[in-house]
């Protein structure tokens, strides 16, 4: 029997199909694709009046520009009306973001669909609570009468809500986008006040580029046209061939192919030289995403690879070289930037006071990237071009930035090398994340102070729940136990002290009635500080999950009506719902909506009126739309002209309606939004900061960065003594192609988990033959932190001394091995530095080594 069953042909869809927009759920690029869903039983025919495609499907489709219809974009579901239906998902033609195209990850949208013969049948479908070893499904009534009871019973003894501990999505994609946060903000921060809550893929709740936005840019300001009109694209701990697949393949590799002349011709200024891009990878890994360039356009792409944490170091240093040679233009600095602050950034970060020579040597010794390389840097992205034109430089940085050691100075230090060189705000440049999902931010303001510099940093959630505070632990669509920083000690000590109250609640029998539980529940959690009520909100049974007391079903992508906007372009469109969640799940928001109402009742019963109306925020949300508009209320009036856009909050989408969004269909329109105040019609935002920044007075703001002060203790612990023999590779962390975040969907996919059936650890070849490993070998990789068993892949891909570890698997994630460590000044956590060994396991495992693929993962030739 195959593993993968195989098909002979694809159901058509009838022109009776219904047609729906929608947008991957995936990654930040924001794929646009279409749906199609019709009875099984019914089928279209070949011909263009047949079928919902309108194509003449008797002829093969034109190679790259056809419309691409595979197995992987097929799958039936079935609906609340016990129907069975197809669902095809294509990538869309008419989206300007992909034109048609589509990664590995979009073009399995349909597998993921819930299906009675697949694995996404495992999708949670009711409430479950824990009963002595084992789950039973219990009614929402009762579900939410317990969260009710409980979350009120600890407010009712403490008088606030710091017992109360959070972990949930603050951004868009996957199904959680402004409906979603809008109802999690105005459960969390409007009726409840928590303080300890932390965003899903970091232990705090923060700003993962505060050192951009204090600046006066927002992470997002550029335009996927920009990539295309780059003279030089920098990608800077970015790696958008595994991560951005489609952005890359779609508009970077053009300009660097020179497919994209043309537009640059149209615009840029008249006599200004436009020629195919260049590309600089900054990354310690020699990625995907530089092997690719490098095999399309050698001369015109350069690889620095800075030792771990030393980022900012490097930006620092070429931005020095910029300073030495005049790359810059001072009127454009004195008209836009704050000149006060400027002389901090050229005594801090610049070092003018340390010779030039000096100064280079002492970055190069940090960094260790060869002075040469640093200036050549420089050249490329700031040298004016023929005619004193000035160079047009995109820069994308993503998470070896954001996660590196000292985010806040990391951040800033590449957004301040943009501005110097005036790489903001015009056609061809821009300086901002990649993004790792869709965003979708619209919240009340959080009880939570910002960086070290606004009242922060906020605390560290992860700390207080393993240090044995707080009662009450809500974990919304987020696996912590795989993406958590530490992860090996945080599982631990959350078990222990979930398994305390588990253990405490089957003492004397199990309360017999909801409100008999949750009185004990209340009492133990008094009676037994380390104890803690955990509950988990998801689309599956997580590895987080197993500890749970309370599962609550969440509806997935699809099954309700979504807005997000992309990275790229902050392009806001709808994603129609076109199917319904299975058995009871619901939408998050409904959730967050029925959990308030409870509560509310409960006040009420005691008549305590305006508490219960703190709670009833949710009261006349019959729809999505409901919801979405909602949010748009906490944005700020949007009846600015385009020069003061720099105003506007980077997402308020004020007066789009859903009925205009599918007018717009794919085009969709950029964030943020204005009503133009000459003719009322609202209008989007191309590209950010053409005439001013994001400050009170428009004008960017300077910081000198950190001296270097070498490592944390966290990981300078394994450079020193016994250590520094015990633990001899550095370790990196990222992503794979393949798979996506914690492999929620994919675990289920046979597709995906044939593909990477186990965690993986990229080895030089020089330290592969010194250990006596090759690919396909396990091995336990390990330090004081925790450990984990990797597949090898033998590669060049990381250098003598490094190893790569993939982040997130289901069998095994990197996040074992990483310190607690945070930025004092934000709270953000360096996933991607730390030491280890390594050491070979006995023996193999032969079905992966008859099924997964062993060859070099970023090797093309």
């Amino acid at each position: 029997m195959a593993l993968i069953p195989r098909r002979d042909q694809l159901p058509i869809p009838p022109k009776t199909a219904k047609v729906y927009n929608t947008v991957c759920q995936y990654c930040n690029v924001g794929c646009g694709y279409k749906v199609y869903v019709w009875p099984v039983g019914e089928q279209g025919g070949p011909k263009p009046n047949q079928n919902a495609f309108g194509l003449d499907l008797t002829q093969p489709q034109p190679p790259l520009a056809g419309q691409s219809y595979t197995e992987t974009m097929h799958a039936v579901t079935v609906g609340k009306d016990g129907r069975q239906y197809h669902v095809v998902i294509v990538p869309a033609k008419d989206s300007p973001i992909n034109r048609g195209n589509y990664s590995i990850r979009g073009g399995t949208n349909a597998l993921t669909v819930w299906s009675l013969d697949r694995g996404t049948q495992d999708r949670l479908t009711y409430p479950l609570l824990r009963v002595g070893d084992q789950f039973q499904a219990i009614t929402w009534q009762d579900a939410l009468t317990l969260m009710a009871l409980l979350i009120k019973g600890i407010r009712d003894r403490d008088g606030n809500d710091d017992n109360i501990a959070v972990k949930c999505y603050d951004h868009g994609g996957s199904g959680q986008g402004f409906e979603d946060n809008y109802g999690a903000g105005k459960l969390f921060f409007s009726a409840l006040s928590v303080k300890h809550i932390a965003i899903h893929n970091r232990p705090a709740y923060n700003s993962e580029v505060w050192g951009s936005r204090e600046r006066g840019v927002h992470e997002l300001n550029y335009d996927y046209s920009d990539a295309r009109l780059a003279d030089t694209i920098v990608l800077w701990g970015a790696n958008p061939y595994e991560t951005a697949t489609v952005f890359y393949a779609e508009h970077m590799l053009p300009n660097l192919q020179g497919a994209t002349i043309p537009e640059k011709q149209q615009a840029y200024e008249k006599g200004e030289p436009a020629e195919p891009g260049r590309l600089i990878v900054i990354d310690p890994r020699k990625t995907s995403s530089y092997t690719v360039a490098e095999a399309v356009a050698k001369d015109r792409v350069m690889l620095l690879q800075p030792n771990l944490g030393t980022d900012y170091i490097l930006a620092n240093a070429i931005a020095r070289v910029v300073w030495e040679r005049g790359y810059y233009d001072m009127a454009y600095l004195q008209a836009r930037t704050d000149m006060g602050l400027f002389e901090e950034y050229k005594k801090k970060s610049l070092k003018l006071d340390m010779p030039y020579g000096e100064f280079m040597a002492w970055a190069e010794r940090i960094t260790g990237v060869p002075r040469a390389q640093i200036e050549k840097a420089a050249d490329w992205i700031a040298k004016p071009k023929a005619g004193g034109f000035k160079r047009r430089t995109l820069t994308i940085y993503e998470k070896g930035i954001i996660w590196n050691m000292k985010n806040y100075d990391q951040v800033a230090a590449i957004v301040q090398l943009a501005v110097l060189t005036h790489n903001i705000g015009r056609a061809g440049t821009g300086c901002g994340r990649q993004g790792g999902h869709q965003e979708g931010y619209v919240r009340p303001p959080a009880p939570t102070p910002g960086s070290i510099y606004r009242g922060g940093p906020p605390v560290n959630v992860d700390k207080f729940l393993t240090d044995g505070k707080g009662k009450f632990y809500w974990v919304i669509a987020t696996d912590p136990y795989l993406s958590t920083p530490n992860a090996q000690v945080f599982r631990k000590r959350i078990h222990e002290r979930t398994e305390k109250l588990t253990k405490a609640l089957g003492a004397g029998g199990e309360p017999g009635t909801i409100r008999e539980r949750a009185q004990k529940i209340l009492d133990i959690l008094y009676a037994d500080p380390e104890a803690l009520f955990l509950v988990v909100q998801d689309i599956y049974m997580t590895e987080t999950a197993r500890d749970a007391h309370l599962i609550l079903p969440a509806a997935a992508w699809g099954e309700a009506n979504d807005t997000s906007i992309n990275c790229n372009s902050r392009l806001l469109r709808l994603y129609e719902k076109f199917m319904d969640p299975p058995g009871e799940a619901k939408p998050d928001w409904e959730i967050f909506k029925l959990v308030g109402l409870r509560i509310a009742d409960l006040y009420r019963a005691e008549g305590k009126v305006k508490e219960a109306e703190k709670f009833e925020f949710g009261k006349n949300w019959k729809t999505d739309e409901d919801v979405f508009l909602a949010g748009a209320e906490e944005f700020s009036d949007n009846r600015v002209s385009e020069e003061d856009e720099a105003k506007l909050e980077a997402e308020n989408y004020k007066g789009v309606t859903y009925k205009f969004l599918k007018e717009v269909g794919q085009q969709g329109i950029r964030t943020p939004v204005r009503r133009d105040p000459k003719t009322g019609k609202l209008v989007g935002t191309l590209r950010r900061y053409t005439h001013k920044f994001g400050t009170p007075d428009g004008k960017f703001k300077w910081y000198g960065t950190d001296d270097w002060e070498g490592y944390p203790a966290e990981v300078a612990k394994y450079l020193e003594g016994d250590k520094a023999k015990a633990y001899p590779f550095w370790v990196t962390t990222g992503r794979a192609q393949t798979i996506w975040q914690t492999a929620y969907h994919d675990r289920h996919l046979p597709e995906k988990a044939m593909a990477l059936p186990l965690p993986y650890v990229e080895v030089n070849p020089e330290d592969a033959r010194r250990l006596g490993l090759q690919s396909g070998d396990l091995v336990e990789v390990y330090n004081e932190e925790g450990n984990g068993t990797f597949l090898v892949y033998v590669t060049d891909a990381v250098k003598p001394g490094m190893l790569f570890l993939v982040m997130y698997h289901w069998r095994g994630t990197s996040n074992s091995l990483v310190s607690g460590y945070t930025d004092p000044k934000t709270t953000i956590p360096w996933y991607k530095g730390t030491r280890a060994n390594l050491r070979k396991v006995a023996g193999a495992i032969p079905s992966v080594q008859q099924t997964a693929s062993l060859l070099q993962q970023n090797k093309f030739d």
